[in-house]
């Protein structure tokens, strides 16, 4: 990790997933006026992604970017498989594993990973770490049984 974030959030989801935690998520960043960048090494999830986004609620409209997109104007939400290819982005959301490279600029981080999955958890606990020895506060997000999410630790 090159330089600090504002903020690092871990999100476990154990019933919930990222399709229904993502794109609320992504809203509240869009309500304070910052632009998001979505990464995940996985294609398939960043396919299925760019599909879901523009449909997830009936009244609501998440403009963003496919990986690899070099449209003129730029949206305020980018996909993509690795931070090198990203536009300036205040709230980053790292998926299925994705890690963090240069964060100049960045307000927040969101890891989002899978409390089901132990592979998922176990780089979870190394980002922990990561962000822990660079000096960050990480904040740990666990869903209630009445599916609002809440501050532990």
């Amino acid at each position: 990790m090159n330089q600090a974030a504002g903020e690092i959030w871990f999100y476990h989801l154990e019933s919930a997933s990222v399709e229904e935690t993502l794109p609320p998520l992504i809203e509240k960043c869009l309500d304070r006026g910052w632009r998001a960048l979505v990464l995940s090494p996985s294609a398939e999830r960043l396919q299925a992604l760019d599909s879901h986004l523009w449909t997830w609620k009936p009244n609501s409209w998440l403009p963003h970017h496919s990986p690899g997109s070099q449209e003129g104007h730029v949206a305020p939400i980018q996909l993509g498989d690795s931070q090198g290819e990203a536009r300036a982005a205040e709230a980053v959301f790292l998926l299925d594993g994705a890690s963090w490279g240069p964060l100049e600029g960045v307000s927040r981080i969101f890891v989002l990973f899978d409390g089901r999955d132990p592979d998922n958890v176990t780089h979870a606990r190394q980002q922990w770490r990561v962000a822990k020895e660079a000096g960050l506060s990480p904040t740990y997000w666990r869903q209630g049984e009445d599916g609002r999410w809440a501050k532990n630790g």
